[in-house]
């Protein structure tokens, strides 16, 4: 299953151009599923759209049928042995600015979804996944300094997304029941 197409999702939820709402709701869908709360999926899709309409970013299309398609897409790709987790995340056409702010909102909203559950206190976590947390959380204020543009900036930002999506994944290996697990 794929990811529905990142602009696709942007016009319709409305986000401005260089805006990174698509990013981090995506962010928090994904926190959500490493939480195990697929039961909050239509608040999730609610909300988000909720929000969209709230800060004047609602656009055209059929938000929600994107949204569900995400969900599903997201779902299936974490679950799934083969390591093809993906994160909602602008192209590589867009400006190395855009893409920094999308990756650290798409971390900001991750961590908010792994809280909203109340994911065990870090202590009780393994040491890996509250190195990943913090890491993801000082990435989720991290920002393009003039000096880290052009191809280190590149190559620097290429290996922070590799790094959050291998971490998003462990995350999700860690955190969720072993399956047939009740």
């Amino acid at each position: 299953m794929k990811l529905p197409n990142y602009e696709e999702v942007q016009a319709a939820l409305g986000d401005a151009p260089n805006g990174a709402a698509t990013a981090e709701a995506h962010g928090t869908l994904c926190g959500l599923l490493c939480a195990s709360v697929e039961a909050l999926a239509e608040t999730w899709i609610h909300n988000t759209l909720v929000d969209a309409e709230e800060y004047s970013f609602g656009g055209g299309g059929d938000a929600r049928s994107l949204l569900e398609a995400l969900h599903a897409a997201t779902g299936a790709a974490l679950e799934g042995s083969d390591m093809d987790f993906r994160m909602m995340l602008p192209d590589e056409d867009a400006s190395l600015e855009e893409r920094a702010v999308a990756l650290a909102a798409w971390c900001s909203g991750f961590v908010y979804g792994l809280a909203m559950h109340g994911l065990r206190p870090m202590d009780e976590l393994p040491e890996e996944l509250r190195e990943i947390l913090t890491d993801f959380s000082e990435i989720g204020r991290a920002g393009v300094a003039e000096e880290e543009v052009g191809e280190a900036g590149e190559n620097a930002l290429a290996e922070l997304v590799e790094y959050v999506r291998v971490g998003a994944q462990l995350v999700y290996d860690e955190c969720r029941p072993p399956a047939g697990y009740h």
